[in-house]
């Protein structure tokens, strides 16, 4: 095996004897002071600050010899997107005692509602628990059109391989349910996700990902309903663990209303590519997302807005300065670069690209997420979100040998696989990967995480550390470089990756 990697090496060094000029620290601030300035608002889609976002993006890879990849003259692929705001809302819940109606009281704090359109309202719907939802089409088709169900928000304890929650929900709503309501799984859990569920949430702005209203429900309260109807939610939990379970008619009935503010509007996500020189041979994609949060902070706070110079303007310099490098060597296969909009808001622009790509996606042989990559004083140990997950960690390996680079082992940094751009395309069996020394250091990270990241304190400054994010920049232009070219990464079938989507 050694042998062998090293005449790949050899095959590697010896296809590029010409070079590009090494990445530096001055090339990547530039762009970051410029992405994350005031003036550019936070990058928050749907703002002036998108539009002077594409258009530098744009402009920037124009002069870096890139050609627009969006299937059109065009550098930019829409994304349409809808944000949806919880106003105000009416809750009962009644179930049948012989031939009266009996009255089940819960706190209102301990369940939160919001609407596809801007009202929704229905009485005396029936509630049908599914469990994880993950019963078969016919099942959930047979039991929930036209009612509301309840659902459990995380998977099986232990589960692996198992639907992801957003999965889960996708099946249900195509089973016909009017409306869906998540169990969170404790209370911690539920304050955590109904402080984001009463803020504005945006997503994807098509046909059949949302029903008619949506919410989420606390343990507690949805063990209280269950229990009026002689419902064990601990045993139904277990029971609905199993592979037998079938949906389950509570014998409770709601009257829901829920009015919710409602915005559509239209993103980007910016293509562009590099021509290879064999049509036919491949394509290798570099992504990342341009997005942040806009202003974040509320007035008397003078300092509002939510730079992500971190993250992630400094992984949208680091595609910049590498497309600049790679048209330099123009390689055998096709090299795209994608900078994707709502990432932030649940990995929207890359779910778009993929269900709509402007090229078959099964051209690609690997894929190169860059995000959050200003972390680290030096590149030499590389963390790798994806290790593990398909055929491709020889080839990684190869590549950081001729680079003079070290890959750590421990794998810790797959805890963030699910939350980052390349997952998307993971998903589709097509091998992906974040490569960074950002997350080689875990306790680095989690000082970042729990202080500047989603902050407005996240801006350039003399903190922010690019060292790291040098190295990693000139090793993304190896990589280009290597699977970019016949020579030393040939066409070959890749096995399937091992995912495991537990979890929502």
């Amino acid at each position: 095996m050694r042998f062998i990697m090293c005449v790949a090496m050899l095959a590697f060094a010896s296809s590029y004897s010409v070079q590009a000029e090494d990445i530096s620290e001055s090339d990547l601030r530039t762009h970051i002071e410029i992405l994350a300035s005031d003036d550019f608002g936070g990058r928050k889609p749907g703002t002036l600050g998108e539009n002077k976002t594409l258009k530098y993006i744009a402009t920037e890879w124009q002069k870096a010899g890139l050609v627009p990849a969006t299937g059109l003259a065009s550098w930019y692929a829409p994304v349409a997107l809808v944000d949806r705001t919880p106003l105000k809302q009416t809750v009962s819940f009644t179930r049948f005692n012989g031939k009266r109606e009996k009255t089940i009281r819960i706190d209102e704090n301990q369940i939160i509602l919001r609407s596809s359109m801007q009202s929704g309202r229905s009485t005396n719907v029936p509630i049908v628990h599914v469990g994880y939802g993950n019963q078969s089409e016919d099942q959930l088709a047979e039991a929930v059109s036209t009612k509301l169900v309840f659902m459990f928000l995380r998977s099986p304890p232990g589960a692996k391989e198992f639907p992801s929650y957003r999965d889960r929900k996708a099946k249900i709503l195509a089973a016909g349910a009017w409306g869906v309501i998540s169990i969170a799984s404790s209370e911690t859990r539920f304050n955590r996700l109904a402080r984001r569920f009463r803020s504005s949430s945006t997503s994807l702005d098509v046909d059949g990902q949302h029903a008619g209203l949506e919410g989420i429900i606390s343990k507690a309260a949805a063990e209280k309903l269950l229990r009026k109807t002689g419902i064990d939610y601990n045993q139904l939990a277990e029971d609905a663990a199993s592979g037998d379970f079938r949906p389950l008619q509570t014998g409770i009935y709601a009257d829901l209303s829920a009015d919710t503010r409602v915005r559509s509007y239209q993103s980007h996500n910016v293509v562009g590519k590099i021509v290879g020189r064999k049509p036919g041979s491949g394509a290798v994609l570099f992504l990342g997302h341009w997005d942040h949060l806009g202003e974040c902070r509320q007035a008397p706070a003078v300092d509002r807005i939510c730079n992500g110079a971190v993250d992630n303007a400094s992984g949208i310099s680091l595609l910049i300065e590498t497309a600049k490098r790679l048209t330099k060597v123009r390689p055998d296969r096709d090299i795209y670069f994608l900078a994707t909009t709502a990432e932030e808001s649940g990995l929207l622009g890359a779910r778009a690209f993929a269900a709509n790509p402007s090229f078959p996606l099964e051209k690609l042989v690997a894929v190169f997420n860059a995000d959050t990559v200003a972390l680290a004083p030096n590149g030499k140990l590389l963390a790798i979100v994806g290790r593990g997950e398909t055929d491709l960690d020889d080839d990684l390996e190869k590549v950081a040998i001729a680079e003079d680079r070290e890959i750590d082992k421990t794998d810790k940094a797959n805890a963030f696989l699910k939350r980052q751009d390349g997952y998307v395309f993971l998903e589709k069996n097509i091998p992906a990967f974040m490569v960074t020394s950002a997350f080689s250091d875990q306790e680095r990270l989690n000082n970042y995480l729990n202080g500047r990241y989603h902050d407005a304190s996240d801006e350039l400054d003399d903190e922010l550390l690019l060292g790291g994010a040098v190295d990693d920049a000139n090793f993304h232009v190896a990589l280009g470089r290597y699977f970019g070219n016949l020579e030393t990464y040939p066409t070959k079938a890749h096995q399937k990756g091992h995912m495991d989507s537990a979890g929502e």
